[in-house]
């Protein structure tokens, strides 16, 4: 494939454009029209590949992704161009509509690409509090949140070391983590093409399908405008066009409610642990895990709602594709596209609507919703990040007790974190989308069927923590040998009730080979997924 525009589309541009000279220049570049001998060497003797390393795109909290490139003065569009430089290959293309705001943008790179490394850093951080607590007894806990328990017979303090330390970790893996990218670098347009030159920017432009044949994989950040926005289609097209290209679909709204949910998720910990102490006996547990588990739960049955109706938006745009009446904002140049991509598919937009509502939406929904789960088991883990924190403070807690009661209380722990609370979850997301289906979305009937939810399975949460906790752990420290059960037969129940939580999360997020009717062709090979 050429790396301009087709030849058809660049004499379709003709003399119409040239009372525009800006817009005219984002195509004439080759076309040469009224272009000078001094622009001319300009532009070869521009490096027009030029990419944006991952640590300078997040830096300052993704100020350059936050900046709006038409409202600069032309000094610090000089500097926005300058976090720029030439580069071979593009780790990843960033196709996006630019009128979204940015902060959405910048929570859902820093999580995709940051995420797995923040998780590794809580658990790092929090396992690594708990071993030196266990060993050596410095960091000071309040005798405040020191409590007796009446149930188990033993007095411990409450350590919030492990949950702080392991949560800060976290969020400052997102905050500065992207100092240690400076090798990933990607094509992001504000500040990759030239926004003062005015015929480096129209060669920049001109030269997209260039950047994109020359990018590692296609990143699509997806809000409810991108497939009305012609340039963004023309992307599309190009990337489909070649066929080996991977894209991979994130959709924004959906990764600012995962970054919610893990704030929720942290506020949950840490009142837990703040209210447990104040409680007498396996009440303690139980009142804090309703404390806590319904607003949470309830959030999570909104999530369910809100991720449904985006799928549904999400699959309504593909089936009613048209790149004919995408939007752009200025009409002369719609010409030029439709041409250009017509050459790109033998000659038709039928072809290219064809390939976005059959490949394109089987390979995208497949990833959004080829498990039973409402989202991936990896997006649920990013919201429940807080989680293995918290129980890193909880098996601090319980540290001095007997070796059975450890023992069970921390198969309990591990499988909670890793299977309990997303199958819970998952299953508050599916309920919550089906009450709210009964009545107004944002109406106080669905916030009232959304508390109900949370009441539902925080409640569930307590029977199951009163079975696989409070009772191997009651066995462990003794507490039925005067029935003849002996301390160790605390793991036959502790192990096999674990399990079932480790079958259900398998079960609910163990991927499907088949999609549901929303959309239910098998995956096409065109690479598309969700990241």
């Amino acid at each position: 494939m050429p790396g301009m525009l087709g030849e058809k589309a660049q004499r379709r541009l003709g003399f119409p454009c040239a009372w525009r000279p800006t817009w005219c220049l984002r195509w004439a570049s080759r076309a040469r029209l009224g272009t000078s001998p001094d622009s001319e060497r300009d532009l070869e003797a521009a490096d027009l590949r030029r990419g944006v390393p991952l640590h300078k795109l997040f830096d300052g909290f993704g100020r350059i992704i936050r900046t709006q490139a038409d409202t600069l003065p032309a000094a610090q569009k000089e500097k926005l161009f300058s976090s720029s430089h030439k580069v071979e290959r593009f780790d990843f293309f960033i196709s996006h509509v630019c009128s979204t705001p940015g902060l959405k943008k910048y929570v859902t790179l820093v999580m995709d690409r940051l995420g797995l490394f923040a998780f590794a850093a809580a658990a790092i951080v929090s396992v690594g509090l708990f071993l030196f607590q266990a060993y050596w007894h410095i960091l000071p806990r309040s005798k405040a949140f020191t409590r007796h328990d009446t149930f188990f017979g033993f007095t411990w303090a409450v350590s919030f070391w492990e949950l702080f330390g392991g949560v800060s970790a976290a969020w400052l893996v997102y905050a500065f983590g992207h100092v240690f990218c400076s090798r990933t670098c990607c094509f992001f347009d504000c500040a990759s093409i030239c926004q003062t030159n005015p015929h480096l920017k129209a060669a920049g432009i001109t030269s997209i399908p260039r950047f994109l044949r020359a990018s590692n994989e296609l990143v699509v950040l997806w809000d409810e405008l991108y497939f009305s926005r012609l340039w963004c289609v023309y992307e599309l097209a190009v990337v489909q066009s070649l066929g080996n290209i991977p894209i991979r679909l994130l959709p924004l709204d959906v990764y600012m409610l995962l970054a919610l949910g893990q704030v929720y998720w942290f506020a949950a910990g840490v009142g837990y642990l703040l209210l447990w102490p104040w409680i007498p006996g396996v009440w303690g547990a139980h009142l804090g895990t309703l404390f806590v588990g319904i607003p949470v739960f309830a959030l999570q049955a909104h999530a369910g709602h809100t991720f449904a109706r985006l799928y549904a938006k999400l699959l309504e745009q593909f089936e009613g594709f048209d790149v004919r009446s995408a939007a752009i904002s200025f009409e002369s140049d719609r010409s030029c596209i439709c041409v250009s991509i017509e050459e790109l598919f033998d000659g038709s937009l039928d072809n290219f609507n064809r390939k976005v509502r059959t490949d394109l939406k089987s390979a995208a929904m497949r990833s959004l919703t080829g498990q039973r789960a409402m989202i991936p088991y990896r997006g649920m883990l990013w919201q429940m990040l807080p989680g293995l924190p918290f129980f890193c403070s909880k098996f601090s807690t319980t540290m001095h007790l007997p070796f059975y009661y450890r023992v069970s209380y921390h198969f309990f722990g591990v499988t909670f974190v890793l299977c309990v609370l997303p199958v819970f979850s998952a299953a508050a997301m599916e309920f919550g989308k089906r009450v709210a289906a009964q009545t107004k979305p944002d109406g106080s009937g669905a916030a009232m069927r959304y508390v109900g939810v949370g009441v539902l399975f925080a409640t569930a949460l307590c029977v199951w923590a009163q079975l696989v906790w409070i009772l191997p752990c009651w066995i462990g420290v003794g507490g039925m040998r005067s029935h003849g059960v002996e301390d160790w037969h605390s793991l036959l129940v502790a192990v096999p009730t674990n399990a079932l939580a480790v079958v259900a999360a398998v079960w609910a997020f163990c991927p499907q080979s088949g999609i549901d009717s929303s959309g239910s062709a098998e995956a096409g090979g065109d690479g598309t997924k969700l990241g």
